[in-house]
């Protein structure tokens, strides 16, 4: 989609994932769940590792209970597969939060979809609240790494970076940690999807996070447009 609005983008993966071992829990899942249940995917990974294991043992997301996704791309990600997941306005735990204690009231579970880790914030927010949590931890992350040579060619290509979690940001400031490419880093401009990622990336000592509207494609190159137009417009009153 970049592409085909104009704009080149170089592909570089920070993360291998892989199905995890307690995915076999998912089976039982989808079979006990009811209306006083919601199902949380915090990202497009959680959807696509447990549908692929639900296809690959015949079974379908059930229509009887909630479902609600961190982000847009989440959700449409999960509409591809007959899932009609809500999403909040603001795209992390907070706004999950707030959606759930505005529009889901009743729910009595939470079964969040994750990775190794993460949402342990609104997991312990949901359970203050008298609602059973279960992580189902569905798949799992292996951290990837390029050459010297590589780094160095991000560096003669790229001008913008787009992070979608603070693991991908510490990773990338861990294999970019000499000083001319970690001042290179830093010093490029980022885009991320959620607020507190925002934060988080200040924390590193980024110096130019953008904030874009969630993890979808369309959030991206809205945050992109929004770039441009702030750029032409100094450089017209220069």
């Amino acid at each position: 989609m970049l592409h085909a609005n104009g704009y080149q983008a170089i592909a570089a993966p920070m993360v291998k994932i892989t199905a995890s071992e307690q995915i076999e829990d998912l089976p039982a899942l989808v079979k006990t769940v009811n209306q006083q249940h919601l199902i949380i995917a915090v990202s497009q990974y959680a959807v696509e590792a447990c549908q692929t294991y639900l296809a690959e043992h015949a079974l379908s997301w059930p229509q009887n209970c909630q479902y609600l996704a961190v982000g847009k791309a989440t959700a449409e990600c999960w509409q591809q597969y007959g899932v009609k997941a809500m999403v909040p306005a603001r795209q992390d735990s907070e706004g999950m939060l707030q959606l759930i204690n505005n529009q889901l009231q009743g729910i009595k579970q939470a079964h969040i979809l994750r990775g190794q880790q993460g949402r342990e914030w609104l997991a312990e927010q949901l359970q203050k609240q008298a609602i059973q949590v279960n992580y189902l931890t569905c798949y799992q992350r292996q951290l990837l790494h390029y050459s010297s040579q590589q780094l160095d060619q991000w560096r003669s290509q790229i001008n913008t970076i787009v992070a979608t979690s603070g693991e991908i940001l510490k990773h990338l400031t861990t294999l970019m940690s000499e000083p001319k490419q970690l001042r290179w880093l830093k010093n490029t401009k980022l885009l991320v999807p959620s607020q507190r990622l925002l934060e988080y990336a200040n924390s590193l000592g980024f110096m130019h996070t953008v904030l874009c509207n969630g993890a979808s494609d369309k959030a991206c190159i809205d945050a992109l447009a929004r770039m441009q137009s702030s750029a032409r417009n100094e450089n017209d009153q220069k």
